[in-house]
């Protein structure tokens, strides 16, 4: 097997871990912290259960490290431009921080809702630019990274005015993000994919 090849499959690897990590978690949290209705709560509130506390931010933290090195190594594979990479190595390592940040500093303390919301914007930014520098070399990645950071943004919004807490639009912002992450991970299947319907 090739390099390139062997890289491939790590990097399809790693995505699949990182999305199946967070979802495993989140059942497990549902399940043993039945006290907690997702329509009225946070996530953060599974940080500081007793029954949750440890596995959620514990988890949280490796999601944070996971994600930033996806995000590194997909930016490094698209760009070439020294200026350009380290700006969004920049955005991707601030907003990334914010996540560990939020992971390591639970809503006991105040500034844990200004992290969290700090990572909610700053990755959804990183996002939009990640493809917007990427319209005129590789259009379909780059219109597809846009479209997924606005629908980031966008739907958790419209979800705040159906549910009281903030569980449910905090889980489809994630929803969104690995997409993103799976569909890079996956990038020459899902480019072929979008030819075939005529994108």
């Amino acid at each position: 097997m090739k390099i390139r090849d062997k890289i491939a499959k790590i990097k399809k690897v790693h995505s699949i871990v990182s999305s199946t990590l967070f979802f495993v978690v989140l059942t497990f949290c549902i399940f043993h912290a039945k006290e907690l209705n997702l329509t009225e709560t946070s996530l953060s509130n599974y940080g500081i259960n007793d029954k949750t506390g440890y596995i959620w931010n514990i988890s949280l933290f490796i999601l944070g490290i996971l994600l930033y090195l996806h995000a590194l190594r997909n930016i490094f594979r698209y760009y070439s431009s020294a200026q350009i990479s380290s700006r969004l190595v920049l955005s991707f390592t601030i907003s990334s921080l914010f996540l560990l940040l939020t992971a390591s500093i639970d809503m006991s303390y105040k500034i844990h809702d200004t992290f969290a919301v700090s990572y909610f914007i700053g990755y959804i930014v990183s996002i939009f630019l990640f493809g917007y520098k990427l319209l005129d070399t590789d259009f379909r990645i780059g219109i597809s990274s846009i479209l997924i950071s606005i629908c980031c943004l966008i739907f958790p919004i419209l979800t705040t005015y159906l549910f009281k807490g903030w569980a449910i639009p905090e889980i489809i912002h994630t929803l969104f993000i690995l997409t993103w992450v799976v569909m890079l991970s996956f990038d020459t299947e899902y480019k072929n994919l979008i030819k075939k319907i005529g994108f």
